[in-house]
């Protein structure tokens, strides 16, 4: 401290302005499986269980165990990048013929020519009915066998033309009001039309509860147009509820709000709708008159005033019904490796965990999915990937005879030996009994989201080069008991195979108790907390050296590199992560050939903390008359 007689303040400036900050990230991990809704074989990212439930659905008897294990995930605060196998799920229309429409993107390129369709695959979108509310007719006219056609013209006893808007049966239409209110001629009856009372068929519901009575917008009415507004709502059958809505639309695809907005009915719906998809307009056979197709553009009118037609005739004949969707929740190997390559691209997609999730079809298939997402990290050589037994390795199959603890042991070594040497994986013993309270019952599901989990809870109480085993941080949630408990003979038996046991002690609860990699040779890189080191330091080391691309090759430049990496790698040893490294980028490593070949060259030399995962005590008692200095030998 500078020297001050009396009181003062004294300003200093440090620049740490080139550093990297150590602090801790979101740490996000990959994961696919089937779901009951969502985009299908598009990355998509979830925060939250809540946004897991609302895009992906809640867990069925089929998915849960995939399901369950990416929701203990978010419970410890990770975030996953998740991505919907394309098994043989369907997307419901309004024809009832099921088409796979994948994501927004397969939609705008014209994957289908369907008028509506469910925005999600699935049999769920089967209960939605899509709901178009126009203005609606002025009256109702019963007249037997009338041979009236939508767009038509009717003429009523006075001789006054009246446009038919609607045709309900031979005997049944309805008509906008021409010049005067409508005379009923010999054998007719007029009866004016109520929009209130309007009912939406099979729902109970009516109109009004979508919103008032659609009129002419101000951009249609300042362009001597009429009654282009128009309501559209999504309703849910299953509960006869009104789950979507969106009211004052414009039939004109030019149409515009106040604030200059489009509003345009089916563009909107396509932008914003959760539920649903509006496809192609009418075609020719659908609509009579020239320019009076929904969609038109304002000046394709004319100069003549008016009206688009009622936007309500494209439902299809079910009444808005959708149909044809289908679920599918057995995916095959092959379907969930695709669904996994979407994250083989490490440039597009930054990912630190993947996440196995529960079993597949069978052993085998079981086998394939871990050993496709252990392919994918060590492809990628940024991630991890957690990896959990099949659960018929420590459960017997429904029928069988409970399996001994041996038996357990040993088929659970002998899964793991399926997956090869790697320092990007982790294998755990875990399967653990869980409440599935979305299907109010217990059940087994794989503990490779709580391992990940552990990982990302060390490096929000801590750092990332922390082991994430043990008392102290390695406790796993919501078990109520494990499928196959390990002693100490069996859990010397696991390590020695590369698997981390996890293990319930009395008074503890369930504990990951190990922290390899599933690296079979003896290295630093054997052990979690050195591997994540290693994640850490190399991501951050490539951000700062992208940023010396296209500059000066010079001692400026490789000073300032210096310095930024140390300053990174100085805090991660104040922090316990490294005791000791060395940054070499000078002369002797950027010689003038390696200079004049456009490189830059670094090296970085790092002594990583190693976990304790070996403990001895020794507790001697000694003669009341013995100093200890005797004992020791000090």
């Amino acid at each position: 401290m500078a020297s001050q007689v009396s009181p003062g303040v004294i300003v200093r400036e440090r620049d740490f302005s080139n550093a990297v900050i150590v602090g801790a990230t979101a740490i996000r991990a990959a994961f696919a499986s089937s779901f009951r809704t969502g985009p299908v074989g598009k990355i998509v990212n979830i925060g939250s269980e809540r946004e897991l439930i609302d895009t992906f659905g809640t867990p069925s008897e089929a998915n849960a165990g995939d399901w369950l294990v990416a929701s203990e995930f978010i419970r410890y605060g990770g975030q996953l990048a998740v991505v919907r196998a394309a098994t043989g799920v369907l997307n419901a229309t309004a024809s009832g013929s099921g088409v796979l429409i994948g994501s927004k993107e397969d939609f705008d390129a014209g994957v289908t020519s369907e008028k509506f369709a469910a925005r999600y695959a699935g049999a769920d979108g089967n209960n939605l009915r899509v709901v178009i509310v126009d203005r609606g007719a002025d009256w109702v006219i019963t007249k037997t066998a009338h041979g009236l056609a939508v767009g038509g013209t009717y003429t009523d006893g006075a001789s006054v033309g009246h446009e038919v808007v609607k045709v309900t049966d031979a005997n049944t239409f309805e008509i906008i009001q021409g010049s005067a209110v409508p005379t009923a001629g010999a054998g007719e009856t007029v009866t004016a039309w109520d929009y209130n009372s309007q009912a939406i068929a099979l729902t109970g519901l009516t109109y009004k509860n979508i919103g008032p009575r659609p009129g002419t917008s101000a951009f249609a009415s300042e362009r001597y147009l009429s009654y282009d507004e128009v309501h559209v709502a999504v309703v849910d059958e299953t509960s006869n509820t009104i789950v979507e809505k969106f009211t004052y639309l414009s039939k004109l695809s030019d149409g515009k709000s106040a604030e200059g907005a489009s509003t345009y009915w089916k563009d909107y719906v396509n932008e914003y709708s959760g539920y649903i998809y509006a496809g192609v307009a009418l075609s020719s056979a659908e609509h009579t008159t020239a320019g009076e197709d929904p969609g038109a553009t304002a000046s394709s009118y004319g100069a003549t005033a008016a009206a688009p037609l009622e936007l309500s005739r494209i439902l299809p004949t079910a009444g808005g019904a959708l149909t044809g969707g289908v679920d599918d929740f057995a995916y095959s190997a092959g379907e969930i490796q695709a669904a996994y390559d979407e994250f083989l691209d490490t440039e597009q997609t930054s990912i630190d965990f993947i996440l196995m999730g529960g079993d597949a079809a069978n052993e085998t298939d079981t086998i394939a999915k871990a050993q496709a997402i252990a392919s994918i990290a060590n492809s990628r050589k940024d991630c991890i990937a957690f990896i959990s037994p099949w659960s018929g390795a420590q459960i017997a199959t429904s029928g069988g005879s409970a399996l001994t603890p041996a038996q357990q042991l040993t088929n659970t070594i002998s899964f793991m030996d399926n997956i090869s040497s790697s320092s990007f994986v982790v294998l755990d013993s875990g399967i653990k009994y869980t409440y599935d309270r979305f299907n109010d019952k217990y059940r087994y599901i794989g503990c490779n989201g709580d391992v990940a989990g552990a990982c990302v809870s060390t490096s929000a109480a801590q750092d990332d080069w922390f082991s994430p085993a043990g008392l102290n941080r390695g406790g796993l949630q919501n078990v109520v008991k494990l499928a196959f408990n390990p002693n100490k003979a069996q859990r010397d038996d696991l390590y020695t195979a590369r698997v981390n046991p996890v293990v319930s002690f009395p008074g503890t609860g369930a504990v990951l108790f190990g922290d390899k990699t599933a690296l079979a040779s003896p290295s630093a890189f054997d052990r979690i907390n050195v591997r994540r080191l290693f994640l850490n330091v190399e991501k951050r080391v490539k951000g700062l050296a992208e940023g010396v691309l296209f500059e000066q090759n010079d001692a400026v430049t490789r000073s300032n590199f210096v310095s930024a990496i140390g300053s990174y790698l100085g805090e991660i040893q104040a922090r316990r992560g490294l005791t000791d490294y060395l940054v070499v980028c000078d002369n002797s490593n950027n010689t003038a050939e390696v200079i004049d070949r456009n490189e830059f060259v670094a090296e970085l030399y790092l002594k990583p903390t190693r976990s304790i995962n070996y403990v001895t005590v020794t507790v001697t008692a000694t003669k009341t008359g013995v100093s200890f200095d005797e004992v020791v030998g000090r």
